[in-house]
């Protein structure tokens, strides 16, 4: 087995990785952890939830995601994207390439497309199943431009900043003393309902990450191609003997129990994600790696990782049962999104995501838990609407998808921007979007969903909730 070590805390400034095989542990270790808090308890529930979190790493361009389809939208799109309805650095979307999607939240006349490699994810959007949650962000409180530009309104600290905009998208509180997740937060809320687990509830694909590091909790790295995490040569049966009387020594001191107590868990965990894996290993199959043969050699890469991560995640949630979970945690991951240069093979992963949520929805259909599975993309932030020449710097707010059985889809969430960079939705001069729905509201729509009350979001989950309107964005519903 492979061994990787995982970052399962970060600093107060940075992110910490933890050295050697002890942290190794540390981060297979479940439910344990050394500052175990009291916390509020949510009921324990008698169903299997799952949230499945795609980040997209390096900021998604959403200018060139969900675009403007009505002519008059679509021509200021091109202005403010490439200063020419011309299209001079060939950066745009055609409008022919676009696939209309209906929005009865929009009433004003405007239209919207997604690209045609999405095609996919927009059948999805037009059964119902899929629903876009548009100009999301990291955001302190609501934030308008002239409160910007005033310095009236806390702003996230360091913004366009890949590392920091990333941990604060999966902290759900900008601030680098914030240690956890709002998905570990979530879980560790259900922490009684997985007692009887027999590995973490929250598993990455994608290795380190914030968004599943809780209090109780801590994530469980698993890997796409190889399976549980192991300890060094743990398959040589001299290595591994000499290891286990080592660790079945008596010990007297209260740290070095503990140690092996966290120890023995990691092993443990470890086999039983190997036969939950193996148990389901018929699904792998239902994934197909090839990209479809349009895509270019270096582009291949997202599809065929993509999906075997959503391959791993499935075959898990197929195995709940034996595992003894009710309620869990996925993170898996896509790189590639820091398009500064050029935007050409944007399209390509886009259509990486798209295909591969589309596939997995499918799978989890066929497994019968559909409603019971919620996938949603993630990104460090957004790209500016005028590009770069050929590419597009940091920006802030940008638009992301929901799908899953419970997903009230075929919908927009939130407010769709005008294509106008001297508006009231940007600033800077090359229209940095200020997010008009905070990652907060997009948290707290799904705790809500994943069950946890009203009070426990306010209080634990998303301690800032209150400074907006609504806590509940409506883009899913009780299952």
């Amino acid at each position: 087995m492979k061994r990787i070590i995982d970052d399962t805390r970060f600093s107060a400034k940075r992110r910490e990785l933890l050295k050697g095989s002890a942290a190794w542990a540390a981060g297979s270790a479940g439910a344990f952890a050394f500052n175990m808090q009291c916390m509020a308890q949510a009921a324990n529930p008698t169903d299997y939830k799952a949230l499945v979190c795609i980040f997209l790493f390096g900021g998604n361009d959403s200018g060139n995601t969900v675009i403007p389809y009505d002519q008059a939208q679509y021509n200021a799109y091109l202005t403010a994207r490439e200063g020419s309805t011309s299209r001079p650095y060939g950066i745009t979307r055609l409008r022919t390439d676009l696939l209309p999607i209906a929005a009865a939240s929009i009433s004003d006349g405007r239209s919207l497309g997604l690209p045609k490699e999405m095609s996919a994810l927009k059948a999805l959007y037009d059964s119902g199943k899929a629903a876009v949650v548009t100009n999301l962000g990291v955001l302190s409180e609501p934030t308008t431009r002239s409160a910007y530009e005033g310095a009236s309104v806390e702003i996230p600290p360091q913004l366009f900043s890949h590392s920091d905009q990333a941990s604060f998208w999966q902290a759900g509180v900008p601030s680098y003393s914030v240690a956890s997740g709002w998905g570990g937060r979530v879980v560790d809320l259900f922490a009684s309902a997985n007692v009887n687990g027999r590995v973490s509830s929250s598993v990455s694909i994608a290795g380190t990450n914030l968004w599943q590091v809780g209090d109780q909790v801590i994530p469980f790295p698993v890997d796409a191609e190889d399976g549980a995490v192991g300890l060094y040569s743990m398959d040589e049966a001299a290595y591994a003997k000499a290891m286990n009387t080592m660790w079945n020594a008596a010990r007297s001191n209260a740290l070095e129990r503990e140690v092996v107590r966290v120890y023995k868990r990691s092993i443990a965990g470890a086999q039983a994600v190997s036969d939950a894996l193996l148990a389901a290993s018929a699904l792998d199959s239902e994934f197909p790696r090839s990209a479809p043969p349009e895509v270019p050699g270096p582009a291949r890469g997202w599809h065929a990782s993509l999906m075997s991560q959503l391959s791993t995640v499935a075959r898990m949630i197929s195995s709940r049962q034996m595992l003894g979970l009710k309620r869990q945690t996925f993170f898996v991951s896509i790189g590639g999104f820091d398009m500064h240069n050029t935007l050409e093979h944007h399209r390509y992963a886009l259509q990486a995501v798209s295909d591969a949520m589309a596939r997995f929805y499918t799978v989890t259909d066929q497994l019968g838990v559909a409603d019971k599975v919620t996938t949603f993309t993630a990104s460090d932030f957004g790209r500016p609407l005028q590009v770069n020449g050929t590419g597009s710097d940091h920006g802030w707010g940008g638009h992301h998808f929901v799908v899953g059985g419970a997903v009230n889809g075929g919908n927009l969430y939130g407010t769709f921007p005008n294509m106008t960079m001297s508006g009231p939705q940007y600033t800077g001069n090359q229209g940095h979007l200020i997010p008009t729905t905070s990652v907060d509201q997009y948290a707290a729509t799904m705790a809500k969903w994943f069950g946890v009350s009203a009070s426990d979001i306010a209080q634990t989950v998303v301690p800032r909730i209150g400074r907006y309107a609504t806590a509940d964005l409506g883009f899913l519903r009780a299952t």
